[in-house]
């Protein structure tokens, strides 16, 4: 039988390896929110990789994992094609930048979902497409709005903007109809 402290020991280290483990779950509880399920997003924004592109650089297809973006002042981007935001509502001291996205496998609707709070947008044939749904939760720490848009196959560009973090981590995912 263990005594006292060898069983508290024990516990902690199953709580720490839990925590290490499935961060996904630690964060799924706060995130209850959205209009939608963000589980998968949840999963992929808390695991350790992801793949890293530049503000303006490519990826291929959309990835089976978050995406970290490196954006840039915000003064200093010329976005592909003119957002739907007001310039005066980006704060001076934020940061945007856009990817493009060689091609979107099948038409359908998706989800873009980011960590911290910005402006997201999409472009098709060198045109916003507007966003069909959107929703957020201010409490949920790992992931901040979703946003639905329909899209049609072949490339498309993200842009984000006014961003307070240098990096944005986002997912790009096939939404689950209702």
């Amino acid at each position: 039988m263990r005594t006292r402290p060898e069983l508290l020991r024990a516990l902690s280290s199953l709580a720490a390896l839990t925590v290490i483990v499935l961060p996904g779950i630690a964060t799924a509880e706060t995130c209850t929110g959205f209009q939608w399920s963000v589980d998968t997003e949840l999963g992929w924004a808390a695991a350790p990789e992801a793949q890293a592109v530049q503000t303006e650089g490519k990826i291929v297809s959309i990835p089976n994992k978050a995406i970290d973006v490196a954006l840039q002042p915000a003064p200093t981007v010329k976005l592909p094609a003119a957002s739907d935001i007001k310039k005066q509502a980006i704060p001076k001291d934020s940061f945007s930048g856009w990817f493009s996205i060689g091609g979107i496998a099948k038409a359908g609707l998706y989800q873009i979902t980011i960590s911290n709070h910005a402006w997201i947008d999409v472009v098709q044939n060198n045109e916003l497409v507007q966003s069909t749904a959107f929703s957020g939760d201010k409490n949920c720490k790992t992931l901040r709005k979703s946003v639905q848009y329909e899209l049609s196959e072949g490339p498309a560009i993200v842009q984000i903007s006014g961003s307070p973090d240098k990096t944005m981590r986002l997912t790009i995912r096939e939404a689950v109809k209702k």
